[in-house]
């Protein structure tokens, strides 16, 4: 007897197959936030305030997107 059910089905492209954006979007927020709240962390023991932390992680952010244009 031929051993063919040991060849594992390929899946059909339908709803339960994911793009590589939604498999990847948890993590990328969550490092994204952890990221954030480290910077943050580091600017307030440096003498800033959380605000300025914020508004100079937005300044950089807006540097990087700069730059990639």
């Amino acid at each position: 007897m031929p051993q063919l059910d040991r060849i594992p089905a390929i899946p059909l492209h339908d709803e339960h197959v994911v793009t590589a954006r939604e498999a990847l979007e948890g993590l990328y927020l969550k490092l994204q936030q952890e990221a954030e709240v480290r910077l943050v962390a580091a600017a307030m023991r440096a003498g800033w305030s959380p605000e300025e932390a914020i508004d100079a992680i937005d300044d950089l952010r807006k540097e990087d997107m700069e730059v990639v244009d």
